[in-house]
């Protein structure tokens, strides 16, 4: 059991997001941006929680979550649902969302070749950030990943956050400027 919800996830991470440089090349109206976050995070949340990984910090209410894609868990959870992200990247970006996408395919091609487990979301409620949960959802991701013989890998936009996850044993592998004026890339892995 993770110890969240959908609508839980959605609303921790579109604060936790709101001003990180992929969001806010996304979603340049600063307005909309939280309302455009929790709606995409919220169709990744329900994903998570179905076929992937999550890990939750509650005190009561979640102050942290991190969402793992996982090797060997069901990536085909039935007939397709709407809205589909493409779908709904669409609807807030418009045109934008093609050439975003597009940019967006070169991380694919920088992770790990063999077996991994990706972190695809790591987010603290902005009033929690400096308590350390968000350290101790990571290292319980990369305890798991370990156990089962698998690298842990993910990716960053946000160049602060490179020295925290170094701090918890990842290495950058890769360093990669998006194209159509995107932010920089980290993609970063456990040795």
């Amino acid at each position: 059991m993770a110890g969240i919800d959908a609508v839980e996830a959605r609303t921790l991470l579109a604060r936790a997001f709101a001003q990180d440089p992929l969001m806010v090349w996304f979603f340049p109206d600063a307005e909309v941006r939280p309302h455009a976050c929790a709606a995409m995070f919220g169709l990744f949340a329900e994903h998570y929680l179905e076929s992937g990984r999550v890990d939750c910090v509650r005190r009561p209410g979640p102050v942290a979550v991190a969402m793992w894609q996982w090797p060997g868990r069901d990536d085909d959870a039935g007939p397709e649902s709407l809205p589909t992200l493409a779908g709904l990247m669409t609807a807030l970006m418009g045109e934008r969302a093609t050439e975003l996408g597009g940019a967006m395919a070169v991380m694919g091609e920088l992770r790990p070749q063999r077996p991994h487990a990706y972190l695809h979301l790591l987010g603290v409620d902005p009033e929690r950030r400096g308590e350390g949960l968000g350290g101790e959802l990571l290292d319980r991701g990369i305890a798991a990943a370990r156990a089962e013989g698998l690298v842990a890998c993910l990716d960053t936009m946000n160049p602060a956050n490179v020295p925290f996850y170094e701090a918890h044993g990842l290495s950058v592998r890769h360093e990669t400027r998006l194209a159509a004026g995107g932010p920089t890339v980290w993609s970063m892995t456990t040795p």
